[in-house]
């Protein structure tokens, strides 16, 4: 009995040590942005001191969505189709709806980038998050607006400092003010190399403009996925994010595996 229950317990500590649930539901715990810092919630455990490598993300972007291209030019059209009707009608509208696109579309990435399964569902799914996203998306077109009304560094500075806002919101749960905080205390690892950072994906969606436009299908993957990049290195992607995925596989008939490919999400 006694060895029966010795191998009990590292189950039970690995299912009671699941941290992500913290992350993705206790948000007083996360707004410091403590759990985040350097490897203490990254997916190596690597010491704090981690190497912004801007040159590398991209690339390993571009890796990423290269698995599954035809997929996220679908999700990238659909995305750009929605926001331009959305403007087109009124900026309110686009307002009402760009912030929960544009986290569905860092759900989308991250879940790929945890499970290896793209699922286009997943741009929809952050409006489960509505509020948060839309309160989120509302503040910081405000702050960022207002830096590049002022002088377009400014700008930058304040895009790069916000670039985690969305995932910190899909991935972690926070709510909008403390995503926000808790991406400025990521940002503030190196203020200028995420300006810089926010202007590299400036130059490359740009460059996605030309041919009518056409190549934004790739670049706006491509800025999406770089930053999941930067967010996976930097503070780690949760076991388990904090919205449900579109699917989630039953569990086989022999009882739950081992090691599914979409976690069991609770919210």
């Amino acid at each position: 009995m006694v060895d029966d229950q010795r191998q009990e317990e590292p189950g039970a500590e690995r299912s009671g040590a699941d941290e992500p649930s913290a992350g993705s539901g206790a948000p007083s715990d996360s707004a410091g942005g403590e759990s985040f810092k350097g490897g203490e919630a990254g997916s190596g455990g690597e010491s704090e001191e981690i190497s912004m490598d801007l040159g590398r993300w991209i690339v390993e972007g571009w890796r990423h969505i290269r698995d599954d291209l035809i997929g996220y030019v679908i999700a990238a059209l659909i995305f750009v189709a929605i926001n331009l009707v959305a403007l087109k009608i009124h900026a309110v509208i686009w307002l009402a709806i760009a912030g929960p696109m544009k986290a569905g579309f860092f759900l989308m990435t991250s879940n790929h980038m945890r499970t290896g399964r793209p699922l286009i569902g997943d741009l929809f799914q952050a409006f489960n998050k509505y509020i948060v996203a839309t309160l989120a998306m509302l503040v910081m077109t405000v702050f960022i607006g207002a830096g590049y009304l002022f002088c377009f560094i400014p700008g930058l500075f304040l895009q790069g400092i916000y670039f985690f806002t969305f995932l910190f919101i899909v991935d972690r749960g926070l709510d909008f003010w403390e995503a926000m905080e808790a991406s400025r205390k990521q940002a503030s690892r190196d203020y200028l190399e995420f300006a810089l950072f926010a202007l590299v994906l400036f130059v490359i969606n740009c460059a996605g403009l030309l041919f009518f436009g056409i190549g934004l299908l790739i670049t706006i993957p491509l800025s999406f996925a770089a930053v999941t990049c930067a967010y996976r290195d930097l503070v780690g992607l949760a076991d388990e994010p904090a919205i449900r995925s579109a699917v989630v596989p039953p569990e086989s008939p022999a009882g739950p595996s081992t090691g599914p490919e979409y976690p069991t999400i609770v919210e």
